[in-house]
């Protein structure tokens, strides 16, 4: 499996991202900070610390997530 999904596929995502927050009626910089806390959710759950994804000709965009601190 490749680690980058087709432009088809971006695409669909995007639109199902674009649905629900019409739905959600939310604002330009809910939805930026809504996908921001996502991608970092997802990168958490996933057991990725540092993740940095690149489309050519277009830009790029890094996750690092700050060391866990376990309370106990």
């Amino acid at each position: 499996m490749s680690k980058q999904i087709t432009d088809e596929q971006s695409q669909e995502l995007m639109d199902g991202i674009a649905q629900l927050c019409g739905e959600m009626e939310l604002e330009p910089e809910q939805i930026l900070d809504g996908i921001a806390r996502s991608l970092m959710g997802a990168c958490s759950a996933l057991g990725t610390s540092n993740l940095t994804v690149s489309v050519d000709n277009f830009g790029q965009c890094e996750v690092k997530l700050l060391e866990q601190v376990v309370v106990e």
